[in-house]
């Protein structure tokens, strides 16, 4: 979620600026993102990127083709003739909302399989409370389609611009400690997955997997590696109600609130805005259903903004980095956070507590919602204007150290308050519960998931204010406290030698070995990845700025800036691109 700049010295103008800017965006519409396929000719000699428009290396993915089936009966034959003829394949979604290069294949004669058009709802069996679809069904349609019936999936990303088959491949999540936890694929019971075949099998082969095939747990979230996902059946449960209530503390005692507020309250999550010594607590349970309220969540950052105010915001954060201006920061971070605690992040909100059905609660992004408008409003991270441009650090640490965790976080922020001001602009440190999983690259424990968004330069050899500090935390928190990432998100640094920390991860190299013996779903990136070639990091000129390395030369993060390859405050190990004789 962007700030607002500063256009006037008043405080009260700039939070009637944003009040009135608010009222504009409820009012227009939204333009639709744009593919995140493009061919120069009819689908031929194409490029893929994702949502934002920009992998964490910068690098351009290239295609020879994409394909569009339609059924599971064209998926298969475009499989089999990719493979008969050893071509390499990778899929791709309607929106493609993951940030690393997972749909990027080798080359540039690679064959794109894009789920866009397998986005039916085949069957809802009532009796069995399930559901199956087709992997291109959004969670928006499964959620809606659930309640129709009066079915809910119990957890869900936030998120709702997922497909099925995305947000299975990279293990995305909602947050609970309670039942199987929040990973939608937990509630998997069924997966079609079409993957290359001998051929004596015709060169593809429809693999079918319930609860009792091992096979599933490697299926549930596997990169897309192991072939494309054609159909997926879910456990639901009978449509619930919840009540929600956020609740503004100190962040004194986080660390000790973080193990056990979870174990609460069933939905729980907390926004931390580390230096503003602040944290939001989500009280967020089940009620019975006949208790009164129709409330929805209509979270603010996901909604659709003009994108003339888009452009205002990146330029007075733009300036901001340029000029060092900490102060303006924490000034814009703190009326930024206040005006959506003001505004209940987007709940209808006559009063605490807001009372709805599951499905209007629990996942959002109405800037989705849209007709053609020529860019005049936008999802606030659209490629095609000037507006939000990030990275983000998101992983997983274990209850049984995540306390020590967040207090070396506040150990940082105590060194210098305003180190931290920049992600509070993005809504500060998401933080969300997820459970261990039987999945073999799902989660190995019961953990807090940190999101954390900031900002991110055109400019590649560009620092960051507080460079150091983020880069401190995302080290700390991988090489002291065994951090596991999450698979749709981060920068190359913390997928590094991520294999040794998953103690399945040989089980489900053997399930891609054996769905797909020849690689034809694997890239250079996702053998890296798995431990199969050498690591993700890239060593070159000013790698660290961008998460591609850590640092052990000057030359790694921007010495000609006065950012030169230090050690951290407080974590040792750490390696990081400190500006010399400043503050920040």
């Amino acid at each position: 979620m962007p700030a607002i700049p500063m256009l006037f010295s008043n405080k009260f103008n700039v939070l009637l600026l944003w009040k009135c800017l608010c009222l504009l965006v409820v009012l227009v519409g939204c333009n639709p993102p744009g593919e995140p396929v493009k061919c120069s000719t009819k689908d031929s000699n194409c490029t893929v990127t994702n949502s934002y428009g920009m992998f964490p290396d910068r690098a351009i993915c290239r295609a020879g083709n994409v394909a569009y089936p339609t059924s599971e009966q064209e998926l298969v034959s475009i499989v089999s003739a990719a493979t008969k003829s050893k071509r390499k394949m990778k899929v791709v979604t309607h929106f493609s909302h993951s940030i690393p290069k997972l749909v990027c294949p080798d080359g540039q004669d690679g064959l794109l399989v894009s789920t866009k058009n397998l986005n039916r709802v085949l069957k809802t069996n009532t009796e069995a409370m399930t559901m199956t679809v087709e992997s291109g069904v959004t969670l928006r349609q499964l959620i809606t389609e659930a309640a129709k019936a009066g079915f809910a999936l119990p957890y869900a990303p936030y998120w709702w611009g997922l497909t099925i088959g995305g947000l299975l491949g990279t293990g995305a999540h909602g947050s609970s400690l309670w039942g199987k936890g929040s990973s939608v694929h937990d509630y998997v019971v069924e997966m079609r997955i079409v993957s290359p075949a001998k051929a004596e099998d015709g060169y593809a082969k429809v693999w079918v997997l319930n609860e009792r095939d091992k096979d599933l747990d490697a299926a549930k979230v596997s990169l897309g590696v192991l072939g494309v996902i054609s159909q997926v059946t879910f456990k639901l449960q009978p449509l619930f109600k919840r009540s929600i209530t956020y609740v503004r503390k100190d962040d004194t005692d986080l660390g000790d609130e973080a193990v056990t507020f979870g174990k609460l309250h069933e939905f729980a999550d907390i926004f931390w805005y580390p230096s503003q010594r602040k944290a939001i607590y989500r009280i967020d349970d089940r009620v019975p259903i006949n208790v009164s309220g129709n409330g929805v969540y209509n979270f603010t950052p996901f909604r659709s903004t003009l994108s003339l105010v888009l452009a205002l915001v990146r330029s007075s954060e733009e300036t901001q980095e340029s000029s060092g201006d900490a102060e303006g920061k924490c000034l814009n971070a703190k009326l930024m956070t206040s005006t959506l605690q003001s505004s209940a992040y987007g709940l209808t909100n006559n009063g605490y507590p807001v009372i709805g059905f599951h499905d209007r609660l629990q996942s959002s992004g109405t800037c989705l919602d849209s007709l053609e408008d020529s860019l005049i409003t936008a999802c606030p991270w659209d490629p095609r204007i000037k507006g939000e441009f990030f990275h983000q650090t998101t992983f997983s640490i274990g209850l049984s150290v995540v306390k020590s965790f967040i207090q070396d976080v506040q150990k940082l922020v105590s060194m210098d308050p305003k180190s931290l001001c920049g992600l509070e602009l993005y809504n500060g440190i998401l933080m969300r519960y997820v459970k261990a999983s039987t999945a073999y690259l799902g989660k190995q424990e019961d953990a807090i998931d940190f999101d954390i968004t900031y900002y991110r330069s055109k400019d590649p050899m560009a620092p960051r204010l507080y460079q150091d500090v983020l880069e401190e935390i995302e080290q700390m928190a991988l090489f002291k406290y065994n951090a596991l990432p999450h698979w749709g998100k981060n920068r190359n640094l913390l997928f590094d030698g991520v294999m040794k920390r998953y103690k399945n991860g040989g089980e489900f190299l053997k399930v891609k070995n054996k769905y797909d013996p020849w690689g034809l779903f694997s890239s250079e990136w996702t053998d890296q990845v798995l431990g199969l070639r050498n690591g993700v990091t890239i060593l070159k000129e000013g790698c660290a700025l961008e998460g591609l390395c850590v640092c052990s030369q000057d030359v790694h993060c921007a010495p000609s800036k006065g950012y030169l390859c230090k050690f951290g405050k407080i974590f040792s190990d750490a390696r990081v691109c400190a500006r010399v004789n400043t503050k920040t």
